[in-house]
């Protein structure tokens, strides 16, 4: 059994893509949201699609070990993370850049892997059977049942997935300028980390710092948000701690 397991920044789309994933390619098996990757699953034929996040801060100790897990991170403008809120907690938004570049370092590391795979949300929404082309021409394992752009007639969502996608409806771009409507939020996170600006360059969000031109005038304020500003080091320290003994014990699963 393969297994694909589908990680990236909170917010950044990974639960669209597992509805996609699992709706239109042939499926032994996914798990009904989200599932961490320590979680054992039932073996089937063929493939079994899991989602978790920020499992991607989580794969050194397995990934390379595991011939079998198979990796696709979804990545998005950090303007968009950062000023995503969920509908279950309207009054915080949800992540901020600390976690989202945090979850791109941990990317980086496994780029070159041919069991690795990265994708951009704003990709998917603009051209969703191109990036279904892209997943298939990775992994050659993987068997069409439908295209990306008509999954919304066949997708049988959980209540949570639909929750998180804020229901279920066709791809689409409608989400992409969402962030300009939060202004006063970018100019607090990019204040606090100028390194944005030379992310949002590098990963072509952005061809220079011309956009920045819409910040002007624009009073920065910080706002509620799930994810801490500073880093948890203890906390950090202590999950640390824990992966690598649920790794050890997934390890040991695979190897039984």
């Amino acid at each position: 059994m393969k297994r694909v397991h589908i990680v990236g920044c909170p917010r950044s789309g990974t639960t669209l893509l597992m509805e996609l994933a699992s709706t239109c390619f042939h499926a032994g098996g996914f798990c009904e949201h989200e599932l961490s990757i320590f979680e054992p699953v039932v073996e089937v034929e063929g493939v079994y699609f899991t989602k978790q996040p920020n499992d991607i801060k989580q794969l050194r100790h397995i990934f390379y070990a595991d011939p079998a897990l198979h990796i696709i991170y979804m990545g998005r403008d950090p303007r968009a993370v950062i000023t995503s809120k969920h509908r279950e907690s309207p009054d915080q938004y949800f992540c901020n850049y600390r976690v989202w570049r945090e979850c791109e370092d941990s990317a980086e590391r496994y780029e070159a892997h041919p069991r690795f795979l990265r994708l951009r949300y704003e990709d998917l929404v603009s051209d969703p059977d191109a990036v279904q082309q892209q997943i298939q021409q990775r992994f050659t394992f993987l068997q069409q049942l439908h295209r990306f752009s008509e999954f919304q007639q066949f997708a049988r969502p959980s209540a949570a997935s639909q929750r998180a996608m804020n229901g279920l409806r066709a791809v689409n771009r409608e989400s992409l300028q969402k962030w300009h409507a939060h202004l006063p939020r970018i100019a607090q996170q990019l204040a606090a980390h100028p390194q944005m600006q030379q992310d949002l360059v590098r990963l072509g969000y952005e061809p220079d710092e011309q956009w920045t031109q819409i910040l002007r005038g624009v009073e920065a304020q910080s706002f509620p948000c799930r994810y801490p500003e500073r880093k948890p080091y203890l906390k950090d320290w202590e999950r640390d701690l824990r992966v690598w003994l649920k790794s050890r014990r997934y390890l040991r699963r695979r190897t039984d």
